[in-house]
């Protein structure tokens, strides 16, 4: 078998000839399609191809979206929905520390019960968390109620609608999160941290000082991937606020209406590119400061 020649300057772009092809066709080929969209009034439901039906309109579109006010109040939902990143963060942290930790009755099983959450269908999570959350019958609403708390609106009013919705995000991802901060647990260096207690840190000092900033680029990791996925929420919203006001939604549920429910299909692409340059400036800026840190 003849052996590859790595000094050849076409190898890794051959290796990575697949992948650029998927990411062409999948990603930015449909990404300049929206953007064409979003200068076009089209009618989702009519005759032919979406774009032979589409009609050029400019910026009409973005001066509609810009110019009303459901797209800065949802865009504010989900600013305030990033709220769930530094909670999971904590979570899938804590979690992989104790499954790393090696205590008896943090076995493999343990490991497998955390990450339950993250392979159970998000619909389904959310209408389990919706009986819970229920205002008139639901299990929470209830307790409180034993204590003379209560009812709160979960469902309906806003900010309740995020928070239960956050719960879900945090109860379905943490384990997700969970196995990319084991993976990074393993390979901080045991040598480091043996050296450390053995200079009299104790678990807190160890933590701080050696594991933690070996976690940095995990760190940074994480929060750039759970930050986009709270900014592109859709299903928990979907479900947990269906029904709700626009003042309870997120920008992404604020796409689907206003393709669907309101036939603007031009008008969803515009909203969708905005969303596309908040979460490129929010990758950037987390990025920046990672390197930073660094």
């Amino acid at each position: 078998m003849s052996k590859l020649r790595p000094h050849e300057p076409w190898t890794p772009y051959a290796f990575l000839l697949p992948a650029l092809l998927i990411l062409g066709v999948f990603v930015i080929f449909a990404f300049v399609q929206v953007a064409y969209l979003s200068l076009t009034r089209v009618d989702l439901f009519g005759d032919g191809s979406l774009m032979s039906r589409a009609e050029w309109v400019g910026l009409e579109n973005y001066r509609r979206v810009l110019g009303g006010e459901r797209f800065w109040w949802t865009l504010g939902n989900s600013m305030i929905y990033l709220v769930v990143t530094p909670a999971i963060m904590v979570v899938s942290l804590a979690a992989a520390m104790t499954v790393h930790s090696g205590l008896r009755g943090t076995g493999p099983w343990l490991r497998a019960l955390l990450f339950l959450p993250v392979v159970t269908p998000t619909i389904v999570a959310a209408v389990a968390w919706r009986v819970l959350f229920r205002e008139e019958d639901g299990l929470i609403n209830g307790w409180l109620g034993s204590i003379g708390l209560g009812p709160v609106p979960w469902l309906t009013g806003w900010p309740w609608v995020l928070l239960t919705a956050m719960v879900v995000t945090l109860w379905k991802g943490f384990g997700y999160y969970m196995m990319i901060f084991l993976a990074g647990l393993m390979s901080v260096p045991r040598e480091l941290e043996e050296a450390a207690g053995i200079d009299g840190a104790g678990r807190w000092g160890v933590f701080r000082h050696v594991t933690l900033p070996s976690l940095r680029p995990v760190l940074v990791l994480v929060l750039i991937i759970s930050s986009i996925g709270a900014l592109k929420v859709f299903d928990e919203l979907w479900v947990v606020a269906r029904g709700a006001p626009t003042e309870s939604k997120t920008v992404v549920p604020l796409i689907y209406d206003t393709a669907f429910d309101g036939g603007s299909f031009g008008a969803a692409c515009a909203i969708g590119v905005c969303l596309f340059v908040v979460l490129l400036a929010f990758s950037v800026v987390n990025l920046r400061l990672g390197k930073e840190e660094d």
